[in-house]
């Protein structure tokens, strides 16, 4: 089966990895590892097309490209698709192929359309989901929002998945890491994200405030923060004010390194404030790192409380007095390190889960074939 795969919101070959650019990375390695050809088409933005005229035409001409790289391609396929980044080319693309069109992660939100100003972008996002064949739902709200313009039939839930030994702990180089940084005897925090304006710049600074605060208790701890982007200067010197040499930034720590990073560390804490997944979660858990989160929208689909980590009321009370329980107790601590790369291997394995979805797509074709 050859899948034309269409990213309206990044390329895949994006230089800023982000949370959803890492997991449509996984998502064509494990569809080809399945026996399925992945075509990446050219791409072209269509964030919040809709206000931009000028970019009409030149969306028709980048369709046009898609359409001519998609030649004897069996299905579309396109990550992602809301009001903000509609998908404009998928229902068009496959039409004009005469393949079955499918959307993976594509969120439904009818307040939206109540708007004038998201009005456009609403109604857009929800003519490709009408016209989707089927779509591929992996966080619990897309499915609600699914349920509400849609038959049972025509979405089905994929849980996040990582490849199988994508990350491993490196013991020695978390241990080089801990010297380098000068950490003596004091419990590791690890935290990661874009340090960008919004949530996640948000999280970063719970974060800060919740082991200053343990900090002042008397609590020995260190923390580490992975990330880079365009707020990080300002967030290194919010957290210097606080922690005072009791924190370090690495800047972006790149996939292949994450399990030095991770092994340098007892836990990972990140809020997780209006999450989409949380893939980070996944690859700290891989490296056998409890997790601190928060039951703010997806960290508790790919973090089992009190099994792999502890997942606390979305406010910073909570939130510090999880970090502060995996701070004070090691038993526990250790109880959740051990259970944490198993329980990725068995409910987040990317192959195992994405094979659902590759056969109900070679089933579309095979009906489409057929009539």
């Amino acid at each position: 089966m050859k899948i034309a795969l269409c990213t309206p919101f990044k390329p895949l070959d994006h230089t800023t990895v982000s949370g959803d650019v890492t997991i449509v990375r996984d998502l064509a390695a494990a569809l080809r590892e399945l026996g399925s050809e992945v075509i990446p088409l050219p791409h072209f933005s269509a964030k919040e097309i809709w206000k931009h005229p000028s970019r009409w035409f030149p969306a028709r001409r980048a369709l046009d490209r898609m359409v001519e790289a998609a030649r004897g391609a069996d299905l579309w396929l396109t990550y992602g698709s809301y009001y903000k980044v509609p998908d404009v080319f998928g229902p068009d693309g496959a039409a004009r192929l005469d393949v079955p069109y499918c959307l993976v992660q594509a969120s439904y939100a009818p307040k939206r359309g109540k708007k004038l100003a998201t009005w456009p972008g609403f109604r857009l996002n929800r003519r490709a989901m009408l016209r989707a064949d089927h779509l591929f739902c992996n966080r619990l709200n897309d499915l609600r929002g699914c349920s509400w313009l849609l038959p049972s039939d025509r979405y089905t839930h994929i849980r996040p998945g990582l490849p199988a030994g994508l990350l491993t702990r490196d013991e020695e180089g978390g241990r080089r890491l801990r010297e380098s940084w000068n950490t003596g005897g004091a419990k590791v925090v690890a935290t990661a994200a874009m340090m960008r304006a919004g949530v996640k710049a948000e999280g970063l600074r719970w974060v800060f405030r919740t082991c200053a605060d343990l900090l002042s208790r008397r609590r020995d701890l260190f923390l580490a923060v992975a990330g880079d982007g365009p707020l990080r200067r300002e967030l290194e010197g919010e957290a210097g004010e606080l922690l005072g040499d009791r924190v370090v930034f690495t800047g972006m720590v790149r996939r292949e390194k994450l399990g030095e990073f991770f092994a340098a560390a007892d836990f990972f804490a990140f809020p997780g404030l209006k999450e989409s997944v949380g893939m980070v979660y996944l690859e700290a858990q891989q490296c056998g790192l409890p997790v601190v989160a928060t039951d703010d929208e997806g960290a508790p689909q790919v973090v089992a409380h009190d099994r792999t980590g502890l997942i606390t009321g979305a406010n910073l009370e909570a939130f510090t007095q999880g970090v502060d329980a995996l701070v004070r107790d090691p038993g526990l601590c250790a109880r959740l390190a051990k259970a944490a790369p198993g329980y990725v291997a068995e409910e987040h394995d990317a192959r195992r889960n994405y094979d659902r979805m590759n056969e109900i797509m070679r089933l579309l074709v095979s009906r489409r074939t057929r009539s």
